[in-house]
């Protein structure tokens, strides 16, 4: 199983123009600074106590995927039902690592994602952000559905697909005859019955 905040947080320097940033984040995340999480289409907000009385604001916009992307992800992640029964339960399958974090993978590439913070520091990723970011990591391995939500892929749909493409593949295989029947002429040579 794949913890999907290790990768988020990984990748979270890709993002960060100050890696201290990152290792305070990591801290005040530690000491319960995340107030608030909303995690909604493309958008996650989040209330981050620092150390002015109010908590600080962040939006993090990620953009959705296009529809010929989705689908193709759909498509990858329905091949075997293991991989929906693995996301159902909260779990994101080792086989769909490469769908992740690969090029043109689930992962957004720092062209698709923004961050906004209402705190003073002038970095694109503050220490705000990073607390945001591993509550979303949080969240996601406990729902991995919530990451196909925020890139835009319609989770009914991906269940539908998934469902529809394995219906299929059970009928076409019910029609083929099974090596496991015994013919009526072999049932007499084996219990030796007339």
């Amino acid at each position: 199983m794949i913890l999907i905040h290790r990768f988020l947080w990984q990748n979270c320097a890709v993002y960060a123009d100050y890696s201290s940033r990152l290792e305070r984040g990591k801290r005040y995340i530690r000491s319960g600074a995340l107030v608030d999480l909303k995690i909604q289409g493309g958008k996650i907000l989040a209330r981050v106590q620092g150390t002015r009385r109010t908590p600080y604001k962040v939006e993090i916009r990620i953009s959705p995927l296009s529809e010929e992307h989705c689908q193709e992800i759909i498509h990858k992640c329905g091949r075997k039902i293991e991989n929906l029964e693995a996301l159902v339960s909260g779990n994101f399958p080792d086989d769909l690592k490469e769908l992740f974090t690969g090029k043109d993978g689930l992962f957004p590439s720092p062209k698709e994602i923004s961050f906004q913070c209402s705190c003073p520091d002038w970095a694109l990723l503050c220490k705000h952000v990073a607390v945001a970011l591993y509550g979303v990591g949080v969240k996601v391995d406990e729902n991995p559905f919530l990451f196909f939500a925020l890139r835009g892929i319609d989770i009914d749909r991906f269940i539908d697909v998934t469902l529809n493409s394995k219906t299929e593949q059970m009928l076409e295989n019910a029609k083929q005859p099974s090596s496991r029947i015994i013919e009526d002429t072999e049932i007499s040579d084996l219990f030796g019955i007339l």
